[in-house]
């Protein structure tokens, strides 16, 4: 079996915008079978996140994970412009930090 993925998504408050978000990329990573694990946060803890693989943010950010993860923004989840992109890139990052 294949190795879990770890996303951590988060938003300003970790709450509302983390739980659409999260419930999209669900969806994502069940149609194409992959295990994952995925848990919310908030912004101001991306840094710190060691426990992440990839770090989808839904707003706007420069934080960087002191551990390396990468940090994508997923606001095209919430909105639905770019969602087909965004879902291209995600399983690309998804691939690549898998594969190390």
């Amino acid at each position: 079996m294949a190795k879990s993925v770890h996303i951590c998504v988060c938003c300003g408050g970790g709450i509302f915008t983390t739980t659409i978000v999260t419930e999209e990329i669900e969806n994502l990573l069940k149609s194409k079978k992959i295990p994952y694990v995925i848990s919310p946060h908030t912004i101001t803890e991306i840094p710190n996140l060691t426990e992440a693989d990839i770090i989808v943010a839904t707003g706007k950010t420069s934080a960087a994970n002191k551990k390396g993860a990468p940090v994508l923004i997923g606001l095209p989840m919430f909105t639905g412009v770019g969602k087909e992109e965004f879902g291209k890139l995600l399983l690309d990052t998804i691939t690549e930090v898998t594969s190390k």
